[in-house]
């Protein structure tokens, strides 16, 4: 019977249709090995459409944040509006003038030489899981951030216990989403001599690698926003040291991923207390780099609360310190909703978004995935990010 022609073609796709398959159920396993990473179309416009509502762990309800807050826009882009961009993109902002600079304080001038690549590297690879921390006494390495998932509670424990390492103080401070409880963590410099003035540093501690309403067991997020909260503990390393007039608060939100839980809640306390909040510089993605130029994105939400203000001194301070980033202006509502900056805005403060290149070619190809290391993060053009933000922050610190 097997000498039969039939038969061998019978075996013969028999063997093809086990080989189609073996590949098809090898290809399910890869998505499962890679967890919760998602493909993106960076030309389609990094296009995340709001997660189905049986698969969210947790939505706000009425009541959790202040109803001043739209909520985070989740359709027609990620960490900015690709149609927006594209709209501005050759629209000129505002003129800013460069011109009679001041001479370099030297005592900004000694604080910027303070910025250490390898505190920011070492901090970046520990908050990604690339190297175990120390927490608590003990050696450990986390794999995730993700909002959810206990390993972004060791990740915070290892920067409390770092600011307290520098004598800063440090806290938590709660808040709660449908009655569960989240932390964001405050580190605070009071001024020297007006500390009721204050000036935010934020940034925002939980990843994802691109399902942030679930649990994910890899999410290493070091640009977004490893970068950040890197930066953001090496500034208060340094700003310490300059006694600045006016009080500083160093912010690591959670629930950013999620819905800018963490800044909408810490936002609604600022705004009650009536904070006298000199400006919010949020921090996030500042570590991705791969065209010439180092290209710094500043979103001011078109002026919103008369951020512009916040643009100008970025373009001076960069300019009279001859830092090694060329600033750009965005001049469009492209991160409106889409990061930490928001909830400020939203109560009436200044504040702006500091981020790379967000556009179609310029944007991390890595982001929202298992790809988003310190590996392929840009550490030098980082380093530059972080002297023009410490730079700024100095000057609305109160030292000029």
């Amino acid at each position: 019977m097997f000498d039969h022609p039939y038969v061998w073609v019978g075996f013969a796709l028999l063997a093809l249709a086990a080989l189609i398959s073996l590949f098809l159920v090898r290809k399910r396993g890869e998505k499962i090995e890679v967890d919760s990473a998602v493909d993106h179309d960076h030309h389609a416009g990094h296009n995340h459409q709001a997660p189905p509502a049986d698969q969210v762990l947790l939505t706000p309800q009425e009541g959790d944040f202040s109803s001043v807050h739209a909520g985070k826009k989740w359709t027609g882009g990620c960490k900015f509006d690709p149609a927006e961009v594209r709209r501005s993109r050759f629209m000129a902002g505002p003129k800013i003038d460069t011109t009679n600079l001041p001479a370099p304080n030297p005592v900004v001038v000694a604080a910027i030489n303070q910025v250490s690549i390898d505190n920011l590297k070492d901090t970046m690879l520990k908050l990604s899981g690339e190297i175990p921390m120390m927490v608590g006494g003990k050696s450990v390495q986390i794999a995730t951030r993700n909002t959810y998932h206990p390993e972004l509670g060791i990740a915070m424990s290892y920067m409390e216990e770092a600011y307290k390492a520098l004598g800063i103080s440090v806290s938590r401070s709660p808040y709660k989403v449908r009655g569960k409880t989240f932390e964001n963590l405050v580190a605070v410099i009071p001024g020297s001599v007006d500390p009721k003035k204050v000036l935010i540093l934020g940034s925002h501690l939980d990843s994802t690698a691109g399902r942030p309403w679930g649990i994910e067991n890899k999410a290493p997020g070091a640009d977004d926003d490893g970068s950040g909260s890197a930066a953001v503990l090496e500034m208060a390393r340094i700003i310490k040291g300059l006694k600045l007039p006016y009080t500083v608060q160093f912010l690591h939100f959670t629930g950013e991923e999620q819905g800018l839980w963490g800044s909408y809640a810490y936002s609604d306390i600022v705004a009650a207390a009536k904070t006298d909040v000199i400006a919010m510089l949020q921090i996030d993605m500042i570590a991705y780099c791969n065209k010439p130029g180092n290209r710094l994105d500043i979103h001011d939400g078109v002026n919103k609360n008369g951020s512009h203000e916040i643009v100008v001194k970025f373009f001076r301070a960069i300019k009279r310190y001859g830092i090694n980033i060329n600033p750009v202006d965005t001049h469009n509502n492209a991160v409106t909703d889409r990061s930490d900056q928001a909830g400020f805005l939203d109560h009436g403060y200044k504040a702006v978004l500091i981020s790379e290149e967000f556009s179609d070619d310029g944007f991390n190809p890595n982001y929202h995935s298992l790809n988003d290391r310190v590996v392929n993060c840009n550490m030098p053009y980082m380093t530059e990010v972080v002297k023009a933000v410490l730079v700024v922050a100095a000057e609305y610190g109160g030292l000029n």
